[in-house]
């Protein structure tokens, strides 16, 4: 029983933790993109360019957080024009360059982390764009481009797509201008109700998902030994080269996302349970970053294009997330900016909630979020 008292006991705290800093990027992510169109993305990213790539990684950070959700934008981008390196490269930054995992990066894992997962995230789109653009087939992209257009019509009914969402949003909109007029008040309200229907979407879509997480984080934390994370991430050993323990660290981090199926902001909480374990820091990130390479995500792609595309975009995606690993536990152990391996065990929440500022946060946020919910559920329908 006591071993249940300390999994409830580590969900509660980490809930409690990220709360505040969640609600907070899941409103803010839901109110940009309320005020910006997909048309006038996907109008300028129908080239390969250094601005093309920098506007697609800018209209990634500024939308959604959930890799299903950027995913379907990313087919919504390419369908409209885009060219498969802007595509990847926005669907990269909206499942790694995002309010919501930033702030959930801070709290649980340090300022070190969040510096990691921006150099590491745009590292990873410049690799990952230049594979593209290098290494993915002309043959390959006609025949996603023909699975695209075969399928066209058939995916209305996935739960993801944030272009279901935005026509429920637009016939919504469409019923205030009848009823409300065209004056500033009835736009801005209107934009208001779309924003919080993008936040009921996202927090429908993804958590699941980030439940999943700290629920899976919380039992490992407190049933799977210390001893089992070390000789998994090598911790102390001496004989092996350090780049084969990187290397290593690496692939495993990639290799447990994989199979770990947590979607996006949900995995910077088994990310805490790997660091704890033993993980190097690279190794981390590259954990963060394979939320794209996960099963149900290679399902998705799939889906979309086909399996020839399916399994070029896992060879980029590892590949690219490989030496994004190996790229910063070199240069941040250069830097001095790796911080100390944890010593204290895998519990790492506090023995009793604190009266802090982040209590005065939750008091804020909880109603304030849950209100918000419903609002977007209601104009949702």
């Amino acid at each position: 029983m006591s071993v249940i008292t300390k999994i409830l006991s580590e969900l509660a705290h980490m809930v409690w933790d990220i709360y505040c800093g969640l609600a907070l990027g899941f409103i803010l992510s839901s109110l940009i993109r309320a005020f910006v169109s997909t048309e006038s993305i996907s109008s300028r990213l129908g080239k390969d360019s250094v601005t093309a790539v920098s506007l697609s990684t800018l209209f990634g950070a500024i939308s959604s957080s959930c890799s299903y959700a950027a995913a379907s934008m990313a087919r919504t981008l390419l369908i409209k024009g885009a060219t498969w390196s802007n595509a990847v490269t926005f669907m990269v930054a909206s499942t790694n360059l995002v309010f919501e995992i930033f702030i959930v990066i801070v709290s649980l894992l340090g300022w070190a982390f969040f510096g990691g997962e921006v150099i590491g995230g745009l590292f990873f789109i410049i690799i990952s764009a230049i594979l593209i653009s290098r290494f993915f087939p002309s043959k390959v992209k006609d025949e996603a481009k023909a699975h695209i257009a075969a399928s066209e019509g058939k995916n209305s009914n996935d739960p993801h797509a944030h272009h279901n969402m935005e026509s429920s949003c637009c016939h919504h909109n469409m019923k205030m201008d009848m009823t409300a007029g065209n004056t500033k008040k009835s736009n801005l309200l209107e934009k208001l109700k779309t924003a919080s229907g993008h936040f009921y979407m996202d927090v429908t879509m993804v958590g699941r998902d980030i439940l999943i997480g700290l629920v899976v984080a919380s039992v490992l934390m407190v049933v799977v030994p210390d001893a089992f994370w070390k000789g998994l991430f090598l911790s102390g050993n001496s004989t092996l080269p350090h780049f084969v323990i990187l290397s290593w660290n690496a692939m495993v981090g990639i290799l447990v996302a994989i199979f770990a199926f947590v979607c996006s902001v949900g995995n910077i909480v088994m990310a805490a349970v790997l660091w704890q374990g033993g993980i190097s820091f690279g190794g981390v990130i590259a954990f963060i970053l394979s939320d794209l390479v996960t099963i149900p995500m290679l399902m998705v792609f799939r889906n979309y294009y086909g399996n020839k595309a399916m399994w070029y975009l896992l060879a980029i995606l590892v590949v690219s997330i490989f030496f994004t690993s190996l790229f910063l536990d070199y240069s941040f152990a250069a830097l001095h900016w790796i911080p100390k391996a944890h010593t204290s065990g895998m519990q790492m929440t506090n023995a009793h909630f604190q009266w802090n500022y982040q209590t005065w946060l939750n008091l804020f946020f909880i109603p304030v979020s849950v209100y918000y919910f419903f609002a977007g559920k209601k104009a949702m329908k």
